[in-house]
């Protein structure tokens, strides 16, 4: 019979000792470290039932930590679990966007671990995805992007690894700003990527890329400015509508030209041009 259940944080490697003595103080009958990447690993905690591990988990997550639940090696329910996190692969194969508890190996393909936190998305929605697919194919280099709702982050950090110089996540949440900034850190971008507060509509400057996965009401709502943010010679990405609303905030957009409608399951996207 399984007995017990895991406490799984994605820590630095200078804080896995201290994690594991944090654990053992928490109650755990056992612990251990599982190599995630270079720069961090896995620590193990092994508690005597699921309600403990919820109140650890709990608690972690309260002091910042990426902390998450995970079956045992010996649950039959482990299988499903690692199916669930495992990472998307962006760009065939360019970059895989995972989080930070997802077993995978760290060596080969770039990955881009991104924890959610209190925020929307991780980059497995198929809105997000839609968008991540249009950064990796449309980035030259060099581009300064603005991120309208950024949730997570995923999409103005994965901007930045794919190689434009800077990007700036606005959203109304607090915990989108946490979240953004954290993930920022965790993938070693905190310098060129900015997370705020500040409305749509007190941004100042021009971007040569904006992104948008948001509702299909507040695209039209923002639809004034975010083209006032838009470089004349800049391209826009769209996202978390429907494949029936797509028309309804294009017509938002006067004056941009739709390039093109991606669609991914129930959901679509729209790639627009000045002009």
């Amino acid at each position: 019979m399984t007995t017990g259940a895991l406490v799984v944080i994605s820590v630095p490697c200078s804080a896995a000792t201290g994690m594991q003595a944090e654990l053992v103080k928490r109650g755990a009958e056992s612990v251990d470290t599982r190599q995630s990447g270079p720069d961090y690993v896995l620590v193990c905690g092994r508690f005597p039932d699921e309600m403990t591990v919820h109140r650890v988990v709990t608690e972690l997550r309260q002091k910042g930590w990426a902390a998450v639940a995970r079956p045992t090696d010996d649950d039959p329910e482990l299988t499903a679990w690692r199916n669930g996190t495992r990472p998307i692969c962006i760009g065939d194969g360019r970059l895989r966007v995972a989080l930070p508890w997802a077993e995978v190996e760290r060596d080969t393909v770039p990955v881009l671990e991104i924890d959610p936190g209190a925020a929307f998305g991780a980059g497995r929605h198929p809105s997000s995805r839609l968008l991540l697919e249009a950064l990796a194919a449309r980035l030259e280099g060099g581009e300064r992007v603005l991120d309208v709702g950024c949730g997570s982050g995923v999409l103005a950090i994965a901007a930045v690894v794919l190689g434009a110089s800077t990007a700036v996540g606005v959203d109304i949440e607090d915990a989108a700003v946490v979240a953004t900034s954290a993930n920022a850190r965790r993938n070693g971008v905190a310098s060129q990527v900015m997370a705020s507060s500040v409305p749509v509509q007190a941004i100042g400057g021009i971007f040569d890329v904006i992104v948008a996965n948001i509702g299909w009401s507040v695209l039209i709502d923002l639809a004034p400015d975010i083209k006032r943010c838009l470089s004349p010679v800049g391209w826009l990405g769209l996202s978390g509508i429907s494949t029936a609303q797509v028309s309804m905030v294009a017509a938002a957009f006067p004056g941009l030209r739709v390039v093109e409608t991606p669609r991914l399951d129930d959901w679509a996207a729209i790639l627009a041009l000045p002009g």
